[in-house]
C-alpha cells in the first residue's frame, strides 16, 4: 500500500458500498479485507477493499462465505476487470462495482467541498459553506420528511446540490463526542404552507 494512496474509515466505506457500518466491521474483524491502523488509532481501507466491500454486498446472500474469500483474495491479487475462480466456472465482473464505488466517490469528495467546519460558526458544528446552515440538521429534517423543495423554500441559501448531498455527508461524518442537544433536535418537518383557493359558487 502506497504512502499517499487514499484511506477510508469504516464509515466512509459503508456509506460508498451501500453495507451497514456493522457488516463492514465484521469483514475488518474476520480479515475478509484488510485494513491499516490510522493515525489516531482507527482502521482504514484502501480502494481495493472497498471493491471486495461492493462485492460482498452483490454476494452475501447468493455465494458460501468461503468462495466469497477466495474472491477477495483474487481481487488482492488482480487489477483486471473480471476475477475467475474455479477453473474459471466462476467469474466475477466488477466493472459495475468499480463504476458504483466511482460515482458515489465523487459524491462524497463534492459533499466535503460543499461543507465547512470553523468554531466561531455554529459552534464548530458542520454547516454548507457559505451558510450558518448545519448540515446535520438539513438530513435529520429530511429523514423526517422535509422535501427537498420545502427546505430550498425554507433556506433560500441552500442549493438544490447541497440538500441532495447532506445525507451522504452526515452519515459519512456523524457527529463525534457525547451527544448534546441540537437547537434543531425537536424541529418539525418543513412543509410549505397550501394557500387554499377560495370556492367561487357558479350561479
Amino acid at each position: 500500500m502506497q504512502p499517499h494512496e487514499t484511506l477510508f474509515t469504516p464509515t466512509e466505506a459503508a456509506v460508498l458500498t451501500g453495507l451497514p457500518l456493522k457488516a463492514v466491521n465484521n469483514a475488518i474483524d474476520k480479515k475478509t479485507i484488510s485494513a491499516v491502523a490510522g493515525e489516531e488509532g482507527g482502521r482504514l481501507l484502501d480502494a481495493r477493499a472497498l471493491v471486495s466491500l461492493a462485492v460482498e454486498r452483490r454476494l452475501a446472500d447468493r455465494v458460501a462465505p468461503e468462495l466469497r474469500r477466495q474472491v477477495f483474495d483474487a481481487l488482492g491479487e488482480s487489477v483486471r476487470n473480471v476475477v475467475s475462480l474455479e477453473g474459471g466456472l466462476v467469474k466475477i465482473d466488477l466493472r459495475e462495482p468499480r463504476r458504483e464505488l466511482a460515482t458515489s466517490l465523487r459524491e462524497l469528495r463534492r459533499a466535503k467541498r460543499l461543507v465547512v467546519s470553523e468554531p466561531d460558526i455554529m459552534g464548530g458544528d458542520p454547516v454548507f459553506r457559505g451558510t450558518r446552515v448545519p448540515v446535520h440538521m438539513i438530513a435529520e429534517l429530511m429523514t423526517k420528511g422535509s422535501t427537498p423543495a420545502d427546505l430550498a423554500e425554507s433556506y433560500p441559501r441552500l442549493t438544490a446540490e447541497m440538500i441532495r448531498l447532506a445525507p451522504i455527508y452526515a452519515a459519512a461524518y456523524p457527529l463525534r463526542g457525547r451527544p448534546r442537544h441540537q437547537p434543531w433536535r425537536d424541529q418539525k418537518p418543513v412543509h410549505r404552507a397550501r394557500r387554499k383557493l377560495d370556492t367561487i359558487a357558479v350561479s
